[in-house]
């Protein structure tokens, strides 16, 4: 699965890339997100999106695809005890 969350100005953010487990390699993370990017930019917007650092397999897609690390942010959960 792959949606589209934010939208601050040109920029259109590609989120919620998930594959199941069971399905892995099977290209359709790359499928959804060339569906998704193509949308994007027919509507004249920049895509970009998010992922973690070790996140890999994703890294590769993302790469793949023409996406380049542009910055690195650090986010950090609170707990409630």
């Amino acid at each position: 699965m792959t949606g589209q969350r934010m939208h601050a100005f040109e920029y259109a953010e590609a989120s919620a890339v998930c594959t199941h487990p069971d399905y892995l390699g099977r290209g359709y993370a790359r499928q959804l997100l060339l569906f998704h990017l193509q949308r994007i930019k027919a509507a004249g917007n920049i895509p970009f999106l998010h992922v973690r650092y070790n996140n890999t397999r994703a890294i590769k897609v993302y790469e793949s695809l023409g996406f380049l690390t542009r910055r690195e942010i650090f986010f950090y959960a609170l707990l409630k005890n």
